[in-house]
């Protein structure tokens, strides 16, 4: 026949060991105080909240070269950069850089990045924080204009290329009218778009009536060279000076503003004494209520041997 236990000898039993579970409940208190109070070390938190915006201003050619740079993902990975951050510290003597004390979380829909630092005091923990947060900024700003100076290098040995090669081709255009004997006016044809009605003599009309089929196709497969290259050129050099424009007015704060300045935190956020003494009062209970049950099972197994 199975032994049951009723609610009335269960109540029984937590009633006999009352002083032990009271005991066992003070014992993890006392552990949990002293934890709480004097083994843990008190941390302070510092909060700021940041707003990364890559459409604060117009930025002509280089919108989306600093639109790639300036996101809440990019400046979440770049202040939770361990290592660039770690040299930071250590270059202002802040010892080490953990990164598990940097709590990082962003607002895709509002841009809005919300950071927490913890340290072992209130004055270390606002600086840190705020050491972290320009370093990030400083560090965006140094990739954008990175990329911008590459980019103007860029548009300007191509745009010289592209000047060598017009000055080639105009050469070339020019030799052949002058070994032909063909009038001077087809010069001036390549070097403007503009449609000039001009009085041509006697010879002049001869000359041009006397070019054949292939001169006619060679000339006029140069100038087609010569204006595509020179659109080129145009279009290359307009953006060399937009970026150049771009690269001088740069400013990164219009794209990184700083809703929150990091706080000065007034009162300890770890350890949460609180919470401690309410774990430590609840494992000490049910501990108690085990320790005691064990007993009671411990004494009536000795009884029926």
């Amino acid at each position: 026949m199975e032994e049951t236990i009723e609610l009335r000898e269960i109540i029984n039993i937590i009633l006999r060991g009352k002083w032990l579970i009271s005991l066992i409940t003070i014992i993890a208190l006392l552990f949990a105080g002293i934890l709480s109070w004097f083994v843990i070390p008190e941390k302070y938190e510092s909060k700021a909240v940041i707003q990364v915006i890559a459409d604060a201003q117009d930025a002509g050619i280089i919108n989306s070269y600093v639109s790639a740079e300036f996101t809440p993902v990019i400046y979440t990975q770049r202040i939770q950069n361990e290592a660039v951050m770690d040299a930071l510290f250590e270059q202002n003597n802040f010892g080490q850089f953990d990164v598990k004390n940097l709590v990082v979380s962003s607002d895709v829909q509002s841009n809005l990045i919300n950071l927490s630092y913890l340290s072992k005091n209130p004055a270390e923990a606002q600086k840190h924080l705020q050491l972290l947060t320009e370093e990030t900024k400083k560090q965006m700003n140094e990739s954008v204009q990175t990329t911008l100076e590459n980019l103007e290098k860029t548009y300007l040995a191509e745009s010289k290329n592209l000047a060598e090669e017009v000055a080639v081709l105009m050469e070339k255009y020019n030799r052949l009218i002058i070994s032909n004997n063909l009038p001077e006016v087809l010069i001036l044809q390549t070097i403007s778009t503009e449609q000039y009605v001009l009085n041509l003599n006697e010879n002049q009309t001869a000359a041009l009536a006397s070019i054949n089929g292939a001169m006619q196709n060679e000339l006029s497969q140069l100038k087609s060279e010569i204006d595509i290259k020179s659109e080129q050129y145009r279009q290359v050099l307009a953006n060399y000076q937009s970026v150049k424009t771009g690269l001088d007015s740069f400013k990164p704060d219009p794209f990184i503003r700083v809703i929150v300045e990091p706080t000065l935190p007034k009162d300890p956020s770890a350890p949460n004494k609180a919470i401690n003494l309410l774990v430590a009062l609840v494992l000490g209970v049910m501990i108690g209520i085990g320790v005691v049950f064990f007993r009671e099972y411990w004494r009536k197994s000795a009884i029926v041997k």
